[in-house]
């Protein structure tokens, strides 16, 4: 699950999270897909994603989670 993954990379003591992109459905953009970079996350809580504009993520709809040129975590 999502979660799990960017749980483990929140908190791994090697991987910086800022070098990730995480790409959710988003209704309303053009392809309906928006990717930010891990930086933006403030935090994770039960079903969502907080990111530091205070915006909030279900976690259901993230599909695709990248760091470098390696995926990490695919839908």
């Amino acid at each position: 699950m999502a979660k799990n993954i960017l749980n483990m990379l929140l908190w791994h003591p090697e991987i910086k999270i800022a070098n990730c992109e995480i790409t959710y459905l988003h209704r309303g953009v053009r392809g309906n897909l928006k990717t930010i970079s891990g930086s933006k996350i403030k935090k994770l809580e039960k079903g969502f994603m907080v990111l530091k504009d205070g915006s909030m993520v279900p976690l259901h709809r993230i599909i695709r989670i990248e760091c470098g040129q390696k995926i990490i975590w695919n839908k």
